[in-house]
């Protein structure tokens, strides 16, 4: 089964699109499937991972299966972020603050206040560490690149 290409030119190609489409449907249906947008039960969200596994671990790239692999991570998120089952999974994630994610950091790689140079001395760490000083922006910036994640996981989510 191959992905369906569209052309952006606005009329161009318009009824080989269509049968395409209508070939990939039919696809769908024999091997009992659907092209998922939204996940609306854990049986759907069940079916969702073990596709999004057989994406990525078994098939090889393509810009198509890029563009299936993300449609389908953005349904699973949405349905992760809604679904009751994830609602205090969820909430305590909303509760991290950017001194724990430090802390989980710093215990991830062994190390203690004076292994980070970056936000100052040890004893701007430990005043840190111990919520009498916040992360500045500065901070936030040399945190992200020393453990190369995305500085937004410093800051509480709105």
């Amino acid at each position: 089964m191959s992905a369906v290409a569209i052309d952006h030119a606005p009329t161009a190609g318009i009824h080989e699109l269509a049968e395409r489409l209508k070939e990939f449907q039919r696809s769908l249906e024999r091997a009992g499937g659907t092209i998922i947008q939204t996940i609306t039960s854990e049986a759907e969200y069940d079916r969702a991972l073990a596709l999004l596994d057989e994406l990525t671990e078994n098939t090889e790239e393509t810009p198509e299966i890029e563009r299936l692999v993300d449609q389908l991570c953005r349904a699973i998120k949405r349905y992760e972020d809604s679904a009751p089952q994830f609602a205090e999974l969820n909430a305590g994630v909303e509760a991290i603050t950017g001194v724990q994610m430090l802390k989980f950091l710093m215990a991830q790689n062994h190390l203690t206040g004076s292994d980070l140079p970056e936000i100052g001395d040890k004893s701007v760490v430990s005043r840190t560490l111990n919520g009498k000083r916040t992360l500045s922006s500065a901070d936030i910036q040399a945190l992200s690149r020393r453990f190369h994640v995305d500085p937004s996981l410093f800051f509480p989510v709105a």
